[in-house]
């Protein structure tokens, strides 16, 4: 189990933990908005991406297989909700403004998860390679597999969301004046966009 087991949670927990879409609007949500409010904002990561898994794992996967397409309009939907969400954290100067902003919710949060490029193909990779019983003596059946690989991403990305939003949180001890907001929302909203372009060129240059 341990040699099954370990790698799929290694391989987790580096791509849940990696600079990200998920990642960067949590630490710009821990600073802006603080623990709490950004709770359903975490809760909403870890509960849309398990959804997912599911969903790619009941066919979704062979869908994007045989009709690549629909995977483009994911990649072009999610880029432009990013691009959306950057927006949106530019303009959030302080967590008590909330006239021009508010904490993404559990439903956006979770439904974001669906059109997160990175999400989507963190998704294929794990299942393709971690639920094929043939060639890992550990597991039986594609179903055990994916018992594993839901177990893997609640680990992963619940220690992902926690550890990103306390950045956040903690950069708020030394982000106090009108100016700073301002600039770290603003490189906090370059970096989502740099994101934006980094996916798509992985995904369309390959």
């Amino acid at each position: 189990m341990f040699e099954y087991f370990f790698p799929l949670l290694l391989l987790c927990i580096i791509q849940s933990g990696t600079p990200g879409p998920n990642n960067i609007m949590l630490t710009a949500s821990g600073k802006n908005f603080g623990y709490v409010k950004t709770i359903p904002h975490m809760t909403g990561v870890v509960f849309g991406f398990l959804t997912l898994l599911i969903v790619m794992g009941l066919g979704l996967i062979s869908v994007f297989t045989s009709y690549p397409i629909a995977q483009t309009i994911l990649q072009i939907l999610g880029s432009l909700y990013l691009l959306y969400l950057s927006y949106r954290i530019y303009f959030t100067y302080s967590s008590d403004n909330e006239d021009r902003s508010k904490p993404i919710t559990f439903i956006e949060s979770s439904l974001f998860q669906y059109v997160n490029p990175k999400g989507v193909m963190m998704a294929i990779t794990t299942i393709s390679i971690y639920t094929d019983y043939k060639n890992f003596e550990f597991i039986d059946s594609f179903l055990e597999g994916m018992v594993f690989v839901l177990l893997g991403f609640t680990i992963s990305n619940t220690f992902s969301v926690l550890t990103w939003t306390s950045v956040g949180v903690f950069l708020n001890n030394f982000i106090k004046s009108k100016a700073a907001i301002r600039n770290f929302n603003g490189l906090m909203a370059t970096l989502l966009v740099l994101t934006v372009i980094w996916i798509n060129y992985e995904f369309y240059g390959s």
